[in-house]
């Protein structure tokens, strides 16, 4: 196939200049202190009806910092486990996704693991989003709040990723010192995220994550919701007096800034025909990681189901947690 972006051999030297601020970890301390500040509130109710009875699940909502209600699907083995001792797996979606279904985190409950997936607010699940944007914005939800990092959509959402972590966390079963992220596509940059604001995950797997290196995946995409980006400047900023205004507060969020502060031992795919996450955005992540990592390439896919690297993930999580 065409190449979609850079010779490979380019794109595994590829390390751009970061673009965090110099108040990033200031700035994302304040909002984790906030966080800490709002309780939880986690309601668990058990879906007795499961057709699965090696497994229980349990529907979960917790508040946001803004009192969004955060659904997600938790889900552990039957056996009666002793305090403290399931390693446990967050799941992050793709964008304009959801929390999906039980069935698709049963094969960690069989691996002995508590696992957990949540909705992002306001998009393809049950979670709404009561946050407030005064800005001006185009469909969908790259834009909201796209002049201030404070009131951006990905704010919410980051902290909403890290209130998962607390969830778990809570749990007396799970045992903290063990805890997974993953996630593709915006799923991906959300582990990333996680991993990077936060010292708790041990294991990451991002798979082609999407929220990375903004400017050159804006100007590479070729599909999917960088999209909205372009549209917003089209209808709000034609000229683009503003272009270093929406970077800066992209910068807040970008994964490439984010791996750079990543601890916990990293797995990352990365698809080479990939026209919605262009593999030069997530090569400049995965070369930013200076943590333990591996690399897995697929050369002849994009952005799409890698079920063979499903088990590669459980390969991984079996060696490492």
């Amino acid at each position: 196939m065409p190449n979609v972006d850079w010779p490979l051999s380019q794109l595994q030297a590829y390390q751009p200049e970061l673009t965090a601020e110099a108040d990033f970890d200031a700035f994302w301390e304040r909002m984790k202190a906030h966080s800490q500040s709002v309780p939880l509130n986690a309601k668990l109710t058990w879906v007795e009806d499961y057709p699965v009875k090696s497994v229980r699940v349990y529907d979960v909502v917790y508040e946001g910092t803004d009192g969004t209600p955060v659904h997600g699907w938790y889900v552990v083995p039957a056996a009666e486990a002793a305090k403290g001792t399931l390693p446990v797996i967050v799941k992050y979606h793709g964008y304009n996704g959801n929390r999906g279904k039980p069935h698709e985190l049963l094969q960690w409950a069989a691996m002995g693991m508590a696992a957990f997936a949540i909705d992002a607010r306001g998009q393809g699940g049950l979670t709404p989003d009561l946050a407030a944007y005064p800005q001006g914005s185009v469909s969908g939800w790259m834009t909201l709040g796209i002049l201030d990092p404070n009131i951006y959509y990905y704010r919410n959402v980051y902290i909403d990723c890290l209130r998962a972590l607390d969830f778990v966390c809570s749990r007396e079963e799970v045992d903290t010192s063990r805890i997974a992220v993953y996630g593709g596509s915006q799923g991906g940059g959300l582990a990333l995220a996680a991993a990077g604001l936060d010292s708790r995950p041990k294991l990451a797997m991002p798979y082609y994550p999407y929220l990375c290196h903004f400017r050159r995946s804006v100007e590479m995409h070729n599909g999917g919701p960088y999209v909205e980006i372009k549209n917003w400047f089209r209808r709000f900023d034609p000229d683009h007096s503003r272009e270093e205004q929406v970077y800066r507060t992209l910068s807040y969020f970008d994964g490439m800034n984010m791996a750079s502060r990543v601890r916990a031992r990293t797995l990352m795919a990365i698809t080479l025909q990939d026209t919605i996450c262009p593999p030069s955005t997530c090569f400049a992540a995965y070369n930013h990681l200076s943590c333990e990592k591996e690399l897995k390439l697929y050369h002849d896919y994009g952005h799409e189901g890698l079920p063979f690297h499903e088990e590669e993930m459980m390969r991984f999580v079996q060696k490492y947690i």
